[in-house]
């Protein structure tokens, strides 16, 4: 008969290695460990419903401000359903004014009949968006209640799509604020540590039920649990280190393509700035201005270093202001023994007066 410790080791270990990945990788990771932790019977793992409910509470935290993007998708939606609401409003507003003042009196009249609405709802268009949403609602119920008059103004056209966007705005504005409510934690620095504690726990509780289980057959199935979460958590670092070295590979071809097309450009940049032909040389840094590429050039005789851009298929120095402190000035510094006078000083610009049309205004932006 063979012994039961070669059959079973005498303790399981849950492997670490889930605190290094990306928000999303930590995420999707914590989701497949859920999904086989929550499979078999509790009871034999030491795990309660509680533990687990507070453990999926955390993914789902996760997964939410991993959606951080979806979020600002939808605000973007907000802000351009109300910019087409006040494009609705502004030519509502207008076609009644004009048709109010119209020679044609089967159009005048019903313009009139309309008119004290604008006077109600003058200047929606620049109230913050829940004020306004409420106040658009208003507005097509007093609108509702004048059927003929808007009908042969023409009107129709434009209601209906003001209802449309009334609608759609008022969806997304409670979509984002479900979201928001359901939120706990404000990053995902504070709700990672949070959801591999509750993990820790789990791991422990599943550990312990394999040295008190006093079935074999429990035994095994706890044994065989474990080797599935050590192997997903092996394959998650394993393709973490894969994308940080194919990300080193990406990086080194870079460099050595730039280097292909910034050297045997350097002599000729050399000679037009007055340096020796061996002087220049790329350091291998670039960076991104005004969506061009630029790329960092020392100097070796004086240990300078400049940027340069690309011009015609040619290299040319990038040119730096002379600054004072930051602010954009500089002071012209007088030749020697010559006194300074009015022509060697930046001369100070007197302030212009609200005459010349330079008034001051504050605009309240809309939240």
């Amino acid at each position: 008969m063979k012994d039961k410790n070669l059959q079973n080791p005498r303790y399981v270990r849950v492997n670490a290695g889930i605190t290094t990945h990306t928000s999303a990788m930590h995420t999707e990771l914590h989701q497949r460990l859920y999904a086989l932790v929550s499979e078999p019977d509790k009871v034999k793992l030491h795990l309660t419903e509680e533990l687990l409910k507070s453990w999926r509470a955390l993914i789902d935290q996760e997964l939410d401000l991993n959606h951080a993007q979806r979020a600002s998708e939808v605000t973007a939606q907000l802000q351009q359903l109300d910019e087409e609401r006040d494009g609705l409003l502004t030519q509502l507003f207008s076609a009644i004014r004009s048709n109010a003042h119209s020679p044609i009196k089967a159009l005048r009249e019903p313009g009139e009949k309309l008119l004290p609405l604008v006077g109600s709802y003058k200047g929606i268009q620049s109230e913050q968006l829940e004020a306004e949403s409420a106040h658009v609602d208003g507005l097509l119920m007093d609108l509702a209640k004048l059927p003929t008059q808007t009908a042969a103004l023409g009107l129709t056209v434009i209601i209906d799509a003001l209802k449309t966007n009334s609608t759609q705005f008022g969806e997304l504005s409670k979509q984002r604020v479900v979201s928001q409510s359901k939120r706990t934690v404000s990053s995902m620095k504070q709700v990672r540590p949070m959801t591999d504690e509750a993990f820790y726990e789990v791991r422990s509780n599943i550990e312990a039920a394999y040295i008190f289980a006093t079935d074999d057959a429990d035994r095994k199935l706890i044994a065989a649990l474990v080797k599935a979460i050590n192997l997903l958590i092996e394959s998650y670092s394993t393709n973490r280190k894969s994308s940080k070295a194919q990300l080193g590979i990406a990086k080194q071809m870079e460099l050595e393509n730039n280097h292909k097309l910034i050297d045997p450009l350097l002599p000729k940049l050399a000679a037009s700035a007055g340096y020796g032909s061996d002087d220049l040389s790329f350091t291998g840094r670039t960076n991104t201005a005004n969506k061009e590429t630029r790329y960092e050039v020392l100097t070796s005789s004086t240990g300078k270093k400049q940027w340069a851009r690309l011009v015609g298929g040619e290299l040319m120095l990038v040119k730096t202001r002379t600054s004072g402190k930051g602010n954009g000035s500089a002071k012209v510094k007088p030749k020697k023994n010559e006194k300074p006078t009015d022509e060697n000083t930046a001369p100070k610009e007197e302030p212009k007066s609200k005459d010349e049309g330079q008034g001051s205004a504050t605009v309240t932006p809309k939240s």
